[in-house]
């Protein structure tokens, strides 16, 4: 079958109304594990002044200047990882 003109507007006007109902179709990203995350997050806010310090028994002493130091725990970081970076909505 030869495409005209006719036929080609038509392929357009479905497209745009699939795409105005239903999104564009995208992939969604691979996410990166969790020691990657976690990582990636310690340098980000590293580069902004904070301290990271590991501790032992699985805290996590988070020192930024001239303020009260902060810990949180591994766990908090897991929990945080599955539940806002792993569940964030698909952005293309």
């Amino acid at each position: 079958m030869k495409y005209t003109r006719e036929l080609a507007r038509i392929k357009a006007v479905k497209k745009h109304y699939e795409y105005a109902h239903y999104g564009r179709p995208t992939q969604r990203p691979t996410p990166v594990s969790f020691d990657q995350w976690f990582l990636q997050g310690t340098r980000k806010y590293e580069a902004k002044g904070a301290e990271f310090e590991l501790i032992e028994s699985g805290m996590v002493k988070i020192q930024w200047p001239g303020k009260v130091a902060m810990l949180g725990t591994v766990k908090d970081f897991r929990r945080e990882y599955e539940s806002d970076y792993l569940r964030q909505p698909i952005t293309a």
